[in-house]
C-alpha cells in the first residue's frame, strides 16, 4: 500500500507491503563485471541480501496507478571527474505496465534539469523481492562518452513505463538521504524535497582529467 508524507514542503509517498505479502528469501544476482579502472563514483547500496530495502520504498506511478503521476529524483556529487560506465538501481514491480525508464539528468538550481542519459527496463522483479538490480552499462569512446564533473549535482530518477504503471525505487539499507526532488507530471517540473532515505543506487565510472 502507499502512504503520504511531506519532505522539505513537497509531497511524497513511500510503498510498505499489503499485510499479506510474504517476502520470500533473497536471490542474489552477482554483479556485472565492471570495465577495467571503474570506480564508484557514489554507492548507496548493502550487501548480500540488504543491497536494498525489499519491503518498501519510494512509489513511481501513472496516471491510472496512483492519484496523479509521482517520480522521485535522488541526487550525487562526483568528487573528481569520471567517464560513466555504469548504473545500477533498486527498481521493483507492483501493478500495471512492468517496466522504468531510467534518466540521468543535470542539475537546473536544485532540481533535474536537462537529461544527459536514458535507459529503459522491463520484466522488474516483483516487489517484496530482493535482490535483482537494474543495470544500464555504457561503453565508451574516445568520440562519444558521458563525463561527471567534480563538483557538480547530478540526478537519478525512474519514469513510469507508461500511466498504468505502478513501481517502487526501494529503499536503500545504509540509511543515505540528501537532497532530492518530487514531480507530479512525469518529469516535466519537479519540488525540491529532502530525503531520510535515498532509493537504492549506485554510479561507476573511470577517472579522467580535464
Amino acid at each position: 500500500m502507499s502512504t503520504s508524507a511531506t519532505r522539505g514542503g513537497a509531497s511524497v509517498s513511500n510503498t510498505v507491503p499489503k499485510p499479506s505479502m510474504v517476502v520470500p528469501d533473497a536471490q542474489v544476482t552477482p554483479e556485472a563485471p565492471l570495465p577495467a579502472g571503474a570506480v564508484v563514483i557514489y554507492s548507496n547500496l548493502g550487501t548480500g541480501s540488504t543491497i536494498y530495502n525489499a519491503g518498501t520504498g519510494w512509489t513511481e506511478a501513472g496516471l491510472e496507478a496512483n492519484d496523479y503521476p509521482l517520480a522521485e529524483a535522488m541526487s550525487f556529487i562526483p568528487s573528481a571527474d569520471y567517464v560513466l560506465v555504469r548504473i545500477d538501481a533498486a527498481f521493483t514491480y507492483v501493478t500495471g505496465t512492468n517496466g522504468a525508464k531510467l534518466v540521468l539528468a543535470a542539475d537546473n538550481n536544485g532540481i533535474p534539469g536537462n537529461i544527459i542519459y536514458h535507459n529503459t527496463f522491463s520484466n522488474l522483479p516483483d516487489f517484496g523481492t530482493c535482490c535483482v538490480l537494474q543495470t544500464a552499462k555504457l561503453t565508451p569512446t574516445k568520440s562519444n562518452h558521458i563525463t561527471l564533473h567534480a563538483g557538480q549535482r547530478y540526478w537519478l530518477y525512474p519514469l513510469p513505463a507508461d500511466t498504468t504503471s505502478y513501481l517502487v525505487w526501494n529503499y536503500d539499507t545504509t540509511n543515505t538521504g540528501g537532497s532530492g526532488a518530487v514531480s507530479k507530471d512525469y518529469g516535466k517540473t519537479w519540488t525540491p524535497a529532502t530525503y531520510d532515505t535515498f532509493g537504492a543506487f549506485d554510479v561507476y565510472g573511470i577517472a579522467t582529467s580535464r
